[in-house]
């Protein structure tokens, strides 16, 4: 299996075999630069990918074999948005996932309120969603996730147990606290590219032929342009009789603690 402990053991085992080489028959720098060199590709393509779970397991997808899909919503709560989308979440009775930033939970403790009593499950998502949040230290991350998770928990006085890496990044410090702090780490299978594709048919589009059974499906309730697409899609679900599963059912896993 690939992952960050057999790559470093299979990486210092090379350059010892290399050394062990160039003792007897010289080795040209190159060599060594070059493993180097795939080391480094190997930790990247690790980091930015979290399914291929190198640094630690996350919970991507769940079982092919039920015609059913998860959603979840990263980046909120938005003042605007989020409720407009659980409206239309609730028109379909359809259950989400919300992944919050813990500085705008702070400042919008009746959407989160609301998010709750309406059957929906919140994950932590960071405080500060930071762009450089992979480059903290142990001790900042954990701070983070503490303190996004007090927040939640003085608001609808439940801990929460799910966490997002921001971005989907991934390193050996994030899977340290994710550890210690015994969450369960959520990824998705399918990205909705809500924060990158400017037309919205080709978004909806391009969601019907990626879609299959099992996916977690990644949204942003900060995007305004999801209280368009939101409504299609889960039309379109219903249509296919593609059931929109809770992530708890659909994972079999805690996601709280009371």
């Amino acid at each position: 299996m690939l992952n960050y402990r057999n790559t470093l053991i299979v990486f210092i085992t090379a350059l010892i075999l290399v050394a062990a080489t160039d003792y007897f028959i010289p080795v040209s720098l190159g060599f060594y630069i070059g493993i180097v060199l795939v080391l480094l590709l190997l930790l990247t393509w690790g980091s930015i990918s979290i399914r291929a779970g190198f640094y630690m397991k996350s919970a991507c997808c769940g079982k092919s074999s039920k015609n059913a899909i998860v959603l979840t919503f990263d980046d909120g709560p938005d003042g605007l948005v989020t409720p407009i989308l659980l409206d239309i979440l609730k028109e379909y009775n359809a259950k989400a996932t919300f992944f919050v930033i813990g500085s705008k939970a702070e400042k919008h403790p009746e959407i989160l309120k609301r998010i709750d009593n309406e059957g929906h499950i919140i994950g932590g998502h960071s405080y500060s969603h930071h762009f450089f949040f992979d480059l903290f230290s142990y001790r900042s991350m954990r701070q983070e996730l503490a303190h996004t998770s007090e927040i939640v928990y003085r608001t609808i006085g439940k801990r929460i147990k799910l966490f997002r890496p921001p971005y989907g990044v991934t390193n050996p410090v994030i899977a340290k606290v994710i550890r210690d702090q015994q969450y369960h780490s959520i990824g998705w299978s399918l990205k909705s590219k809500d924060t990158v594709m400017k037309n919205n048919d080709q978004l909806i589009s391009r969601l019907k032929q990626n879609l299959k059974a099992g996916d977690i499906i990644l949204f942003h309730d900060s995007k305004p342009r999801n209280i368009k697409i939101l409504g299609t899609f889960l039309k379109y679900l219903d249509e296919q009789h593609i059931a929109v599963e809770q992530i708890d059912n659909f994972l079999n896993i805690r996601v709280y603690d009371y």
